[in-house]
């Protein structure tokens, strides 16, 4: 069976991290919407969890630009690299929202758009942990359309939130601010999907 990455050390396991790390974030910031206090603490977290991330890709366009020869194009090499930085940079923006207008308490709406990105994460990582081999490119497939199938719940989700949001707030810029949280929640959605149009991309290539 063809290996789409031949040497273990070549990319997979940077992709791998940014998948955990996404992970990590994505249900640190489930719990922050689960359980309102020490907010502070909880984004900062996040906000550790956004650097780390930061210094994958960082570590992975290194060795991009080290490597003559690389598994799958190059460019799809990068594409991915920054779709999966790009899940992190918005779920740290939503999270920093919290502390930035002072939220004092959650609202409908924020528990389900949390709970949607955790499980794009998880499809994220097992899309990840697949990647290496074309005899799971079926999977990989079906990881893609479901992590698309999230973004359209979470857009739902989204309108909903925001309606509701105009229909029962009357302080300006509460609504504001929570306009603004909602949309980059969701806005985090949009670039999982970004991700898997990526490994739809890589296999659909090397097929």
């Amino acid at each position: 069976m063809f290996q789409l990455f031949p040497r273990e050390e070549t990319f997979l396991p940077q992709f791998a991290r940014a998948a955990e790390i996404i992970l990590e974030a994505a249900i640190a910031l489930d719990q922050l919407a689960a359980d309102f206090t020490d907010v502070e603490l909880k984004v900062a977290h996040i906000k550790h969890l956004e650097h780390e991330g930061d210094q994958v890709a960082h570590q992975t366009f290194g060795l991009l630009s080290r490597t003559w020869i690389t598994p799958i194009d190059r460019e799809d090499i990068h594409a991915l690299v920054k779709a999966l930085d790009d899940v992190l940079d918005y779920m740290d923006a939503a999270a920093n929202r919290f502390v930035l207008y002072k939220i004092p308490a959650p609202r409908p709406g924020l528990k389900q758009a949390t709970q949607i990105l955790v499980q794009s994460a998880h499809a994220i990582r097992r899309a990840s942990a697949l990647l290496g081999d074309l005899k799971n490119s079926a999977e990989i497939l079906e990881i893609c359309v479901e992590i698309n199938r999230l973004e359209n719940e979470a857009d739902a989700l989204n309108r909903i939130s925001i309606g509701r949001l105009f229909d029962t707030e009357k302080d300006p810029i509460t609504l504001l601010k929570w306009k603004e949280i909602y949309e980059v929640l969701e806005e985090a959605t949009d670039r999982c999907e970004d991700v898997a149009n990526v490994f739809e991309q890589i296999v659909l290539k090397s097929s």
